[in-house]
């Protein structure tokens, strides 16, 4: 699913939305993606849970007056906002080139909103809402959750949200997870070498390259560093 946000890069650069640069919630499915040809990926990974399942909501309002429909589509989105921070479950986010930005109630005033396609009579807020995944979770219970949220939302006036497009998968901070797949790497190259006995050791190169990701489930991904081991006879 193509995230569209209607949130203007003004807001990004605002005091409220500043966050850790080393510290990202990255959307697994979003524009960071890469498309890994299964034979590229390599043996070792760490698999888990993915931190959050994510939805797109798209909250529309055709009152005639412009001025209306933004004070209509505003009030929607402050109460979207109160909702969420009542809730331990659900937190709502603007998306930026793959990375989550939390919204909330005070940010949403700031919101410069688009169009719907060449309907210059109706608005458009987009925004993300988000669920934690439990260790108990399927992705109907996930997304159960999400649903139930965006079936709760009480409009003003002529407002209208619904989720559209698919659901995603987000991971907060995939760099924390280098030192635990390096660890697999190492026992599995400690592994090989053994295997082939005395008169051969392994090498290994591309540790030096990022985490990744994949998803390797319906709530799971599996985390890895694009690397290459060879087994060559010992000097």
């Amino acid at each position: 699913m193509k995230l569209l946000i209607f949130a203007a890069i003004a807001l990004l650069a605002t005091p409220a939305v500043a966050q850790d640069a080393s510290v990202e919630e990255i959307v697994v499915t979003g524009s960071r993606m890469i498309e890994w040809d299964p034979d590229d990926i390599p043996a070792v990974q760490l698999f888990r849970r993915a931190d959050n399942l994510i939805a797109e909501v798209r909250v529309v309002n055709d009152t005639r007056e412009a001025a209306g429909r933004r004070d209509e589509l505003i009030r929607t989105l402050r109460a979207m906002a109160r909702s969420a921070a009542g809730r331990a479950d659900i937190d709502l986010s603007i998306e930026e080139e793959g990375v989550l930005v939390p919204l909330t109630e005070d940010m949403v005033s700031t919101l410069t909103l688009g169009f719907d396609g060449s309907r210059s009579d109706t608005s458009v807020a987009t925004l993300i809402v988000k669920t934690p995944v439990r260790a108990d979770d399927i992705l109907d219970s996930a997304s159960g959750r999400l649903e139930a949220f965006v079936d709760a939302v009480q409009p003003v006036g002529r407002s209208l949200a619904d989720i559209s497009g698919d659901w995603q998968l987000s991971i907060v901070d995939p760099p924390q997870y280098r030192s635990a797949i390096l660890g697999l790497i190492a026992g599995d190259a400690r592994q090989a070498s053994a295997a082939f006995g005395a008169g051969y050791s392994v090498q290994v190169t591309g540790i030096e390259n990022r985490v990744t990701w994949r998803q390797s489930g319906p709530l799971d991904l599996g985390l890895f560093i694009p690397y290459t081991l060879t087994v060559v006879p010992t000097p």
